[in-house]
């Protein structure tokens, strides 16, 4: 079992696999522990065998950070559904709409919503929307795709409609 201390939150992992440069640091004087090893700039990600994988920081991971720290939230929903109505008329604060065209005429729409209290109200109003995870291919092509996001096939998380 490994400790790990992030932004004042202590984890307890099984594994660590860390790929970037660290430094140590002596405490003798510590009751707890004799030392500790630092890594700057670093993404922490924990599987599902508790293993903690330390990797660099990207540009685009301190975006989505930053964004999760202030609440902002990825969605996605169907065109003409009652929460894309409700954003086109400005009821809630959102990012531009990118649209996600696939087999069959089926159309999906993702955008960010922008207030966390706003999130909450539209989950409790609405049930037209999902809530879209970093993890996801959607999520990530949202940030890497101006205009329309092609659809991934290969990608469990599409929807059953692409299927």
């Amino acid at each position: 079992m490994w400790v790990l201390k992030f932004h004042g939150e202590t984890l307890y992992v099984n594994h660590v696999d860390c790929s970037i440069p660290w430094s140590t640091k002596e405490t003798p004087d510590n009751n707890h522990t004799k030392g500790s090893i630092k890594v700057k700039e670093v993404l922490l990600q924990i599987d599902e065998d508790n293993c903690a994988i330390l990797s660099k920081l990207s540009f685009v991971d301190k975006i989505r950070l930053r964004n999760q720290k202030l609440g902002i939230t990825r969605i996605m929903f169907r065109p003409n559904s009652a929460i894309h109505n409700a954003l086109k008329n400005n009821e809630f604060k959102h990012s531009p709409f990118k649209t996600i065209r696939g087999a069959c005429a089926s159309t999906f729409i993702v955008c960010d919503m922008l207030n966390k209290a706003e999130v909450t109200f539209a989950t409790l109003k609405y049930d037209s929307f999902r809530i879209l995870q970093p993890n996801e291919s959607y999520y990530q092509e949202y940030d890497k795709t101006k205009g329309d996001i092609k659809v991934n096939y290969d990608d469990p998380d599409t929807p059953y409609e692409y299927s």
